[in-house]
């Protein structure tokens, strides 16, 4: 139960209990693995898992005298029992380099020693990351956490424990980032992980303003008041090409500020834009009406329309500059064949698209 993070805790506990007495029996060692097993835990992680029990038991079992008053104390002890006075303990052998070495490839996580209160589940989520490392700087311990490209939703438990932090950078591939600038869906994240339907979070269906992308941070809904439906031309009065280009254009511009979000399908924002018709007829039983607007604007046209209702005609004149939908027809249409081509399958259409 409880977070991977506590779960990985657990773990790390009865590994540790395990070899408190010097032998690890098989009774523990059978309930150990199918804990680990269950969790989903990797070899490597059990065995980095054990390596650090180990040291932690040979830490506790040894001790570092108080140079104030000689009275032996824990070696995780960081004041003596006796005096108060703080321990200095010798550095690990795995703290004496001075500098990282960051991977080439993927994420990498880098923070120093806190007083805060997250900063113990915080190092214990860099342990079990596939790279780690140690250093001493400025007589301060820097921790660096790497998880390979495309990982970067197994960052978020550590990323969590960072909120607050000041001394913490983010490595892309080697190279630094702002940390906002790659972890800037963040926030959305929180909202969708408190969501009672995590994916209807991301089509926007908790504001109403339903989307095909499956992602509402890229401002782009399906509603009538939505500027992409003017990305185009008319080409006739009443036929309406869009400019997919220009859409493109701006979904990758609203993209690239959430383009490490774990949960952005790429093959999904693709296959509905492509599915998207090239050009549209303004019919409601077609599902289109004009954009109307009483101010010409570049590209516009006017347009006419008359109705005659109890023997009266009335007549109204405005512009446009695109058109809005009329229900979400078309737009069922667009994400089902969507969702098929991407082979997304967790995502319930009537429910998106009522």
């Amino acid at each position: 139960m409880g977070r991977y993070s506590q779960q990985i805790g657990n773990l790390e506990d009865m590994v540790f209990l395990a070899l408190a007495d010097g032998a690890v029996q098989d009774a523990e060692k059978h309930t150990i693995i199918a804990f680990a097993r269950e969790i989903g835990t990797t070899q490597e992680q059990v065995d980095r898992i054990t390596a650090e029990a180990a040291a932690r038991v040979k830490a506790q079992n040894s001790g570092i005298a108080c140079a104030r008053c000689g009275m032996q104390s824990p070696a995780a002890a960081r004041f003596c029992p006796g005096c108060g006075a703080p321990l200095q303990p010798a550095a690990s052998a795995v703290a004496t380099r001075l500098a990282f070495e960051y991977p080439s490839s993927g994420v990498a996580i880098e923070f120093s020693e806190s007083t805060a209160v997250s900063f113990a589940e915080a190092l214990q989520q860099a342990q079990v990351s596939p790279i780690f490392q140690e250093i001493l700087r400025s007589r301060k311990r820097w921790y660096l956490a790497g998880w390979p490209s495309g990982k970067v939703g197994d960052t978020l438990p550590l990323i969590r424990c960072l909120k607050g932090m000041r001394n913490r950078k983010v490595y892309v591939d080697g190279e630094e980032h702002s940390w906002d600038e790659v972890f800037g869906f963040l926030w959305c994240l929180e909202e969708r992980s408190a969501s009672y339907r995590p994916v209807e979070h991301c089509f926007g269906m908790e504001e109403k303003r339903p989307n095909l992308w499956g992602c509402r941070q890229l401002s782009m809904e399906w509603t009538a008041w939505a500027d992409w439906f003017s990305y185009g031309r008319f080409v006739s009065k009443d036929v309406f090409c869009f400019d997919k280009e220009r859409i493109t254009h701006e979904l990758d511009v609203h993209l690239h500020k959430v383009r490490y979000c774990p949960y952005i399908r790429s093959r999904l924002i693709g296959a509905a834009l492509k599915h998207l018709p090239d050009r549209v007829r303004v019919a409601e039983h077609e599902g289109w009406a004009y954009k109307e607007s009483y101010q010409q604007t570049p590209n516009s046209i006017r347009v006419v329309t008359r109705e005659t209702e109890s023997g009266m005609t009335i007549t109204n004149e405005f512009y446009s500059d695109g058109v809005t939908p009329v229900g979400f027809v078309v737009a069922r249409a667009v994400l089902c064949k969507a969702l098929a081509e991407s082979g997304v399958n967790d995502v319930d259409v009537n429910v998106i698209l009522p």
